[in-house]
C-alpha cells in the first residue's frame, strides 16, 4: 500500500510516498479505507524530528497522521457496531510505520466512529483531535454545574 512518511526528518520536502504491506484487520480491529487525515502540530513534530526520541530504535519510514476519515472495508472478529462500508472518524496511535497519511490504516474498533452526519469525509477527518483536546480541557478543569467557559 502507498503510505506519505519520514526517513530523513526536516521540513516539508522530508515528506515522501513508500510502499508498505496493507495491513489485516485482527480481533477487535476494523481496517479503514483512508479518504482523508487531518495535519496537527504532532504530525509536524515527528516530520521535523522534534519527537525523534520517542522513535529511537525504530526503523523508518515513520507514517504522521493521527485523525482520519474513510470507509471501513475490513472487520476483524469481536467487533459488533461498526460495518463494512460504514464511513468513520478514527484516533491513529501512529507510532512507526502506523499513521494515517496511508491508503489503509487498521485500527482498534474502540478508536474508531461513525462519521458525523452531513460532514465530507475531509470535514471529518478534523474534528476528532481538537474536540478531544477539548473534552481533556474541560475534564481538567473540573469546573462546577453552571460554570462559564470562554475559548
Amino acid at each position: 500500500m502507498r503510505a506519505v512518511g519520514v526517513i530523513r526528518y526536516g521540513g516539508p520536502e522530508a515528506l515522501e510516498q513508500v510502499e508498505l504491506p496493507t495491513p489485516e484487520a485482527g480481533a477487535g480491529q476494523v481496517r479503514v479505507r483512508v479518504q482523508a487525515a487531518a495535519v496537527n502540530p504532532a504530525d509536524v513534530m515527528l516530520r521535523d524530528g522534534s519527537l525523534a526520541d520517542w522513535y529511537a530504535g525504530q526503523e523508518p519510514p515513520f507514517i504522521p497522521g493521527m485523525d482520519i476519515a474513510g470507509v471501513i472495508d475490513q472487520v476483524g472478529t469481536d467487533v459488533s457496531d461498526l460495518h463494512l462500508g460504514q464511513q468513520v472518524v478514527g484516533i491513529v496511535d501512529n507510532h512507526g510505520q502506523v499513521g494515517g497519511y496511508s491508503d489503509y490504516v487498521v485500527l482498534p474498533a474502540a478508536s474508531v466512529t461513525a462519521a458525523p452526519a452531513g460532514a465530507t469525509l475531509a470535514e471529518a477527518a478534523s474534528f476528532l483531535m481538537p474536540a478531544l483536546t477539548a473534552r481533556t480541557a474541560l475534564d481538567l478543569l473540573d469546573l462546577p454545574r453552571g460554570a462559564t467557559v470562554l475559548v
